[in-house]
């Protein structure tokens, strides 16, 4: 075997790896091995292998009773790491306590990963719906405010992509034509927010508006999430106003962050 063969193997074996530690979640904390196998569309042996390399390192443990395997403590170093470290993170608590006592609405702070959302932080209001949303949450981004809003901001290539995918329904009001779906994302574009009314929940609303770095890029969006008798064609106009200028607060505390890390430097 050459070395750029060895390499190329290498790069395979560790793609693997990485695509079978991102198949747990809060909802399946445990797999099986024929779980794991059949997600990666590999053999049982080979997905024993990796698990087996994974467990010497830290990254998954076995549980001896239910023999499921599930993350290990390596993981959670590193998701520590990532988040207090996260500059999103450390910034987002006030601004959400202030988003949440304006709107008296849900708040989230979250980001596109593949085609999905993933939720960096959460504050409830006094009244909350329950959206079964929690930190490290996923949900589809076709049908979230959230995720419309951030898929309105990236390249074309990515858009498309994500396009040719089929497109899950979730309720009468999910949007499952990509023509559709296109229109709505420039709309977003165009207008700085999304607006999403009983696409994932029924009887559910959401409000979202993009966060930006310091060069301008969406790395993230601030939405308010609750049911469609408090956000309705009445309050619209105004919480469209108080996501939208928390997401500019949440900008412009990235560029102070960036400037504080620029002269620690």
């Amino acid at each position: 075997m050459t070395k750029d063969e060895k390499d190329e193997k290498r790069f395979t074996t560790l793609e693997s790896a990485l695509h079978l530690l991102d198949l747990f979640s809060l909802d399946e904390p445990e797999l099986g091995i024929s779980d794991i196998a059949g997600r990666l569309g590999i053999a049982n042996s080979t997905a024993h292998r990796l698990v087996t390399t994974l467990m010497t390192e830290g990254f998954i443990t076995k549980d001896q009773h239910t023999k499921l395997y599930r993350l290990g403590t390596s993981i959670l170093a590193l998701g520590n790491i990532v988040t207090w470290q996260s500059e999103i993170h450390k910034i987002s608590h006030p601004v959400l306590e202030v988003l949440v006592q304006r709107s008296n609405e849900t708040a989230h702070i979250g980001v596109l990963r593949g085609f999905e959302v993933i939720y960096l932080n959460k504050m409830e209001c006094s009244h909350p719906v329950r959206l079964l949303s929690y930190l490290g949450k996923r949900n589809p981004a076709h049908c979230t405010s959230t995720g419309q809003v951030l898929l309105a901001h990236q390249p074309p290539k990515v858009i498309e992509d994500f396009l040719q995918k089929k497109l899950e329904r979730y309720t009468s009001k999910t949007i499952t034509d990509s023509t559709t779906l296109l229109n709505r994302l420039k709309q977003i574009k165009e207008q700085g927010y999304s607006l999403s009314v009983e696409e994932l929940h029924e009887g559910v609303s959401s409000i979202s508006a993009p966060i930006r770095n310091p060069k301008g890029q969406v790395v993230a969006a601030i939405t308010i999430a609750g049911p469609i008798q408090r956000i309705n064609t009445r309050t619209i106009p105004n919480l469209i106003e108080l996501v939208m200028k928390s997401a500019n607060e949440m900008s412009h505390l990235l560029q102070v962050e960036s400037r504080k890390n620029k002269a620690v430097d």
